[in-house]
């Protein structure tokens, strides 16, 4: 059994996703996002995101962590604070002492779709058929951080040949 935790970063909302593969049967263990409010300091929404989480990874124990790569973007505030968010992310997996994997977008949806400009209704249709999902997986976000832990599912067996 293998049990990954992915994760879209952001300082609003922070979306993620727990697969676990059983042999060749994939499922989601758990999903949804972590929201901070933009009425807080960036120091206490940064705190928040750490808190909770820590108390998902205590909850949830995984084999892997999968982020998701930042990318050059054109507006700088956002990739600050997706990048302080990300900060916060890899101290609370280190703190978990999981190592840390990183996914660009592209590479995510190539992984899911084998084409890497999906949209993101796209990624949450690919996730919800994958897992064989009932509903999409919502928010977006969410559906990110599974899609983020699936496409680290798929490149495990292509790191052990590395290794």
């Amino acid at each position: 059994m293998i049990r990954v935790l992915g994760i879209d970063p952001g300082l609003a909302t922070t979306g993620f996703g727990i697969v676990q593969k059983n042999s060749n049967h994939l499922n989601v263990v758990h999903y949804g996002v972590i929201k901070t409010s933009p009425h807080y300091a960036i120091s206490e929404r940064l705190n928040k995101l750490y808190t909770e989480l820590m108390s998902l990874m205590d909850e949830y124990d995984t084999d892997y962590v999968a982020v998701e790569k930042l990318f050059f973007n054109t507006n700088l505030k956002t990739v600050m604070s997706v990048s302080e968010a990300k900060g916060v992310i890899m101290l609370a997996v280190a703190k978990h002492h999981k190592k840390l994997f990183e996914y660009t977008p592209l590479e995510t949806k190539k992984a899911l779709l084998g084409e890497g400009r999906a949209t993101k209704r796209e990624v949450q249709y690919a996730v919800k058929n994958i897992l064989n999902m009932d509903d999409l997986p919502r928010p977006d976000d969410a559906a990110d951080g599974i899609a983020i832990a699936l496409c680290h599912i798929y490149t495990i067996p292509y790191l052990e040949n590395i290794r």
